[in-house]
């Protein structure tokens, strides 16, 4: 299962202060059971900035369990950033057993549907199309298409979508 937080932050003078919070908050949640791996992301060319964060997680159960609110999960850790966020979107994702890695000189494209067709030519890309199926929490769209791309492939045009640059390294449990 994935989960996948979407923001728009539009404060460039706090944005410093929330990327330190958000790395320290990304290590923390390596602790909780039951979550494997995290991954920020920021779009490509877009103003204000816009981040995609990714976890591999087991199941919906994390977010309720001791080790999540032993951290202070949940939004309220988050809280001080908030009038800041313009997008703030959180969804379950179900079709993959663990978010993909995306490494340096890589990228990922995500776009959303209300069903399972991007409506574009895709051409060779097709067969990398990971079709993801929303689950839960905010479900802003029954599915999410991911694409991860070399940095010398072009992203396709592909309506309503965001092309991604590793913002983190992928952090996984030891």
């Amino acid at each position: 299962m994935i989960y996948m937080v979407d923001h728009v932050f539009t404060d460039p003078a706090q944005e410093p202060a929330w990327h330190a919070w958000y790395d320290g908050y990304l290590k923390k949640l390596l602790s909780v059971p039951g979550i494997h791996s995290t991954q920020r992301f920021k779009a490509v060319g877009e103003s204000p900035s816009r981040f995609l964060a990714m976890y591999s997680i087991d199941s919906a159960d994390v977010y309720t369990s001791e080790g999540y609110k032993k951290i202070g999960g949940g939004g309220s850790q988050s809280a001080s950033f908030h009038p800041c966020y313009r997008l703030w979107t959180r969804n379950l994702f179900d079709g993959a057993v663990s978010a993909p890695v995306v490494c340096t000189g890589q990228r990922v494209i995500a776009f959303d549907r209300d069903a399972r067709d991007a409506q574009c030519k895709l051409g060779t890309l097709e067969s990398r199309l990971l079709w993801l199926n929303a689950v839960g929490l905010h479900m802003t769209t029954k599915y999410r298409g991911v694409i991860v791309l070399d940095a010398s492939e072009a992203a396709p045009a592909i309506p309503g979508s965001h092309l991604y640059e590793p913002f983190t390294a992928a952090q996984t449990k030891l």
